[in-house]
């Protein structure tokens, strides 16, 4: 470094290379930078291994709700088979292929299940059918006593679903929810509107000279579409009616109430859309162990009050005190029918179809059409449609309609399990019983009927007397279902009572059926009635009996099982 004098003589120095040095802050800004990003590194790569461990746990949680789905898939693919099919339980695992469904495992050693993959997934599940306690598998010899719990008439599997070797378990348990669940079922209990050509004698009626409405018609319309909740005691026809060449004015006709009376007894369970009218003390239910249900859509549950009970007392008589040995259930929900029986006739067999008024008399594994004998159908139908008919039911003269018409008449035993249709009436004119453990429905489009000829005055055709062939203390095992009219006994109304009409199966009917006549509580026509359940049908039924959107198997509840299987 050189020196230099100023005028005062001091000396002064110049600037050098370390001065410049220290005065340039440039490297100092660059350590400060380079400080921050490291951190800033840090603080990247600590949330990129942080979300990086966090990766198998969020792939594990996705797996198991996969295969979770997948075994619900698994519930799904069964209950889908049970509504195709309703007997598909009972077939155990010997189900058309390809299946998944497979006798219990205990999850020891290797697994034996077969297992399918959900479309357009990698999950797959596997279904196990789960025997009732004391059973170790599924018996097709004894499928009932192996798996149907019978106090509830359920039955349980056990569907389990895996992906990328996660596994989940659900139990689901079964139970079928229609008309068969009740050993007397009606929509209506009301009379059926063609039977009020009976309250008017067979004479024609209108209700005036420009109101040609007959009672019939206005039968349907105001006491055949509502419940007793909707009104239908207000009804009232104030008509006319002919009589030798004039229109005079008939008495005042109203809704035909059917009741049920002591002596009645209703051994399994009942549902009514509508609400039941009482005479004296019938017996519904049975007591334990049976879980009888009584229900009534009418009324309210839990409720005390008269009105809410589901039942009313007929005013005529002196008592009006039910018995209830099974639990009693107002405000229940509203059970439907199926609209017609003819899906039937395309299942049924050309051979086994038959046309116009028909005569079957059936003989253990085999019957007799028309005087021909022929074995039951493979399938288990029988089919009979119409004709010219172009008729419907007449009370008055239930015996004498074209021959065209689908009018069967049947009789007899049966040791093979048989469905038997109609598409217009079923007449039962003998005793009709099972041996074994076959099954026989009877379905009708409009009546199921039990043949009972009188005698009738010509003078009024209401009055008659029993004829040759009346069938007393008449036996009936079949579960029979009237689609648009009633399970009912011809000419109830007259002649001597006739004993017990008596029933194991199941009637279903849209109306209330009259099968005698009573008054007060003394029976004075037709039979009484002695109904039991054939607690089968909770979980079984006739080849082809049921609609299988009315009345399917429904999941009563399902459960996670862990640890799963």
């Amino acid at each position: 470094m050189t020196r230099a004098k100023t005028s005062d003589g001091l000396a002064l120095r110049r600037p050098g290379r370390r001065a410049a040095r220290a005065s340039d802050e440039g490297g100092f800004a660059m350590v400060a930078t380079m400080a921050a990003l490291m951190v800033s590194t840090l603080f990247v790569v600590g949330a990129f291994a942080a979300a990086n461990g966090d990766l198998p746990t969020a792939d594990y949680d996705v797996d198991k709700k996969q295969a979770y789905s997948a075994a619900e898939a698994g519930v799904a693919n069964y209950l889908f088979h049970l509504n195709q099919d309703n007997d598909y339980w009972a077939l155990c695992t010997d189900v058309p292929a390809p299946s998944a469904v497979n006798q219990p495992w205990d999850g020891a050693g290797a697994d034996p299940r077969a297992w399918r993959r959900v479309p357009g997934s990698t999950s797959e599940y596997t279904i196990e059918l789960l025997p009732v306690a004391g059973r170790s598998s599924c018996d097709v010899t004894d499928a009932q006593g192996s798996m149907i719990d019978a106090k509830s008439g359920t039955f349980r599997i056990r569907a389990s679903g895996r992906t990328a070797g996660v596994k989940r378990s659900i139990v689901a348990t079964f139970k079928r929810r229609g008309f068969l669940d009740f050993l007397y079922f009606t929509d209506y209990e009301t009379s059926d509107p063609t039977w009020y050509e009976l309250n008017a004698m067979a004479r024609p009626t209108r209700i005036s000279a420009t109101n040609p409405t007959d009672i019939v018609t206005w039968a349907a319309q105001n006491c055949g579409n509502r419940w007793w909740r909707q009104g239908r005691g207000s009804q009232q026809y104030a008509g006319q009616w002919l009589v030798t060449g004039f229109w005079v004015d008939m008495p005042v006709q109203r809704c035909t109430e059917i009741q049920f009376v002591a002596g009645d007894v209703i051994a399994g369970p009942l549902h009514t859309n509508d609400e039941l009218l009482i005479c004296g003390n019938p017996v519904f239910g049975r007591p334990a162990p049976f879980e009888d249900r009584v229900e009534t859509s009418a009324g309210k549950p839990d409720s005390l009050l008269p009105q809410d009970l589901g039942w009313r007392p007929n005013g005529a008589c002196a008592v009006a005190n039910p018995v209830f040995r099974g639990e009693r259930l107002p405000g229940s929900p509203y059970v439907n029918l199926p609209p017609s029986n003819s899906a039937l006739r395309q299942v049924a067999d050309p051979a086994y179809r038959f046309s116009g008024r028909t005569t079957i008399v059936l003989g253990g594994a085999s019957m007799t059409v028309n005087g021909v004998n022929m074995a039951l159908p493979a399938n288990g139908v029988v089919y009979v449609e119409n004709g010219a008919c172009g008729v419907r039911y007449k009370p008055l003269d239930p015996y004498n309609a074209p021959a065209g018409c689908a009018d069967l008449y049947l009789k007899g035993d049966y040791s093979k399990s048989l469905t038997i249709a109609s598409e217009k009436d079923i007449i039962i004119n003998g005793g009709i019983q099972r041996s074994g453990d076959a099954m026989l429905g009877l379905i009708a489009n409009n009546f199921i009927r039990v043949y009972h000829p009188v005698n009738r005055n010509p003078d009024n055709p209401t009055s008659c007397t029993n004829a040759a062939g009346v069938l007393p203390g008449l036996r009936i095992d079949a579960a029979m279902l009237s689609l648009a009219d009633s399970f009912t006994v011809d000419n109830y109304y007259c002649g001597a009572p006739m004993g017990n009409l008596i029933i194991n199966g199941v009637i279903a009917q849209k109306y209330r059926g009259p099968v005698g006549r009573s008054q007060g509580s003394t029976q004075i026509n037709g039979y009484l009635k002695q109904y039991t359940y054939d607690d089968r049908l909770k979980f079984l039924s006739p080849p082809h009996f049921l609609d299988p959107v009315q009345a399917a198997w429904r999941t009563q509840r399902y459960t996670e099982q862990i640890p799963p299987r």
